[in-house]
């Protein structure tokens, strides 16, 4: 009787070892024989999952977004105020650099020959954080210390100052020194008064 294959799981598999070995030997030193052998499967299973080397640093990108995502909204819920989750949103933007093998991802993301890839993940991530800072944003009408009209719009204006200090260019080690001035620009941008921290 042939073995029935988890298609997630192995796809999951091949995302995890292509992970490993990108940290280890770093993403340009990396061949689909390397996330193969670490994976344990023959050549022709990686293609039958990915199209190219690309479609797997792509997967393992979104799987950091992904954790990103979710690391956003368990601490983002963690917040009091609409201030702190703001601020929370920020610093963990500003700890995405840490993770291991993310500065080479992060540097190999916004080559100009992978624009395509970049973007792919742009639009996998921002309408995944909307709601998030719109709920911010309408927690922060409701207590009183943002004054914005048309909540979705001041969203959008926020998580566009946020993603422009990364589309920027700004290297890894400038990103939270970044991310502070956009952050304190936007709250202000959102009405609020004093020095949030």
């Amino acid at each position: 009787m042939p073995r029935v294959v988890d298609r997630e799981a192995r796809r999951a598999a091949l995302v995890s070892a292509a992970a490993t070995v990108f940290a280890q030997r770093g993403v340009a030193n990396t061949a689909v024989s390397d996330i193969v052998k670490a994976a344990g499967v023959a050549q022709g299973t990686f293609y039958l999952y990915f199209d190219s080397r690309d479609d797997a640093v792509l997967a393992v990108v979104q799987r950091i977004a992904g954790a990103l995502i979710d690391s956003v909204s368990a601490r983002v819920a963690a917040g009091a105020s609409a201030v702190d989750r703001l601020l929370i949103l920020r610093d963990v933007l500003s700890e995405v650099g840490a993770e291991p093998g993310a500065p080479e991802l992060i540097e190999l993301m916004h080559r100009p020959e992978n624009r395509a890839l970049h973007d792919r993940l742009a639009e996998d991530l921002t309408p995944r954080l909307i709601p998030l800072v719109e709920a911010i944003v309408a927690q922060g009408v409701a207590e009183g210390v943002f004054r914005v009209d048309d909540q979705r719009a001041a969203a959008w204006f926020v998580l566009a100052g946020l993603q422009s200090v990364e589309l920027a260019g700004t290297a890894i080690p400038d990103m939270p020194a970044a991310l502070t001035t956009a952050t304190a620009l936007a709250l202000r941008a959102l009405g609020c008064q004093g020095d949030p921290r």
